[in-house]
């Protein structure tokens, strides 16, 4: 199958933050009070990385931040 989005906007750091989080099952709560940011910038971010990503849920959010080596298993 082809990876998801080869050619990428390039995320903010915040966004590299949250990839990570989501990657490693945390909720969006969880992220919230990890990140001392609002429930709704949480969704933002996510929402954002789903765009750039070309990912239609946080499933396959998680499967690219592992299949870039963003993180490790």
């Amino acid at each position: 199958s082809e990876p998801v989005a080869q050619h990428i906007d390039a995320l903010t750091e915040r966004e590299e933050q949250v990839l990570a989080a989501v990657a490693r099952g945390r909720t969006n709560g969880e992220i919230a009070d990890e990140m001392h940011i609002t429930l709704s910038t949480v969704k933002t971010h996510i929402a954002s990385l789903m765009a750039k990503l070309g990912a239609r849920n946080r499933v396959e959010i998680a499967m690219w931040a592992y299949e870039t080596n963003r993180v490790r298993a």
